[in-house]
């Protein structure tokens, strides 16, 4: 298998705190990356680092500006993008509702358009989605977060069918919990419980997330193509208990 990298990557979300360990991590392989941010903190964070980050802004432009800052074409593209509502539905406001529409969905599928016709311009991508086992096992108040991550690994499915034989290939990678960012601020009380719940008494880590992402960055990995894989130590195959 090939252990070449996909390169450079852009990644988008990239204030988030498994965006930032993925970069740490591709910056100690030496290999180019931008990020995109949609927040002045997740900028501000990550040029504090001193790496190359830009406003996620016109996502119609996104790929190019992307390439004047590295200075090559983006051939990766790693979507960390997500919103905070989390809330029972009722509980939801109707401008609350539509902002989520936008920026978990419509956003996405403008993020995807774009750089997957960069690449079909060079007949070669990679588009991953870091997407969560709460799409297909939500607690209670995940009913929006749900939605988008399987609108988003829908969309991702559509890309690696509808373009691989062009070259650009697609996967999600289906996270459980991880002590990093959001889920930091929900096991806080609750850690043991969920390190009870997991077959190996452990959470899955913020480094075995960004490895798992790495691997599928490799060109050697694009037959995962159209698929969502969980990395999540075995926790969707538990029997929850009474």
């Amino acid at each position: 298998m090939s252990n070449t990298s996909f390169q450079p990557i852009l990644v988008a979300g990239a204030g988030s705190a498994l965006a930032q360990t993925l970069q740490t991590a591709l910056e100690s392989k030496g290999l180019p990356f931008c990020g995109a941010c949609s927040s002045q903190e997740g900028l501000a964070a990550c040029q504090a680092r001193g790496w190359p980050a830009i406003p996620l802004g016109d996502i119609e432009t996104l790929p190019e500006r992307a390439e004047a800052l590295v200075g090559a074409p983006i051939e990766a593209l790693v979507d960390f993008l997500h919103s905070p509502l989390e809330c029972l539905l009722p509980q939801a406001g109707p401008a609350d509702i539509d902002q989520w529409a936008i920026r978990d969905i419509a956003q996405r599928a403008r993020l995807l358009r774009a750089c997957s016709r960069a690449m079909l311009a060079r007949r070669r991508g990679r588009c991953l989605f870091v997407s969560s086992s709460a799409a297909l096992r939500p607690g209670k108040g995940q009913g929006f977060y749900a939605a988008a991550k399987l609108a988003g690994e829908s969309l991702y499915r559509s890309i690696g069918l509808e373009l691989a034989s062009r070259g650009v290939t697609a996967c999600s990678l289906r996270l459980s919990w991880i002590d990093a960012g959001r889920g930091a601020a929900f096991l806080a009380g609750r850690r043991q419980k969920a390190e009870g719940l997991m077959p190996a008494g452990r959470l899955v880590t913020a480094r075995q997330a960004t490895d798992a992402l790495l691997f599928l960055l490799q060109e050697g990995s694009a037959a995962f193509n159209a698929v969502a894989l969980d990395l999540d130590g075995g926790f969707s195959a538990v029997k929850p208990v009474c």
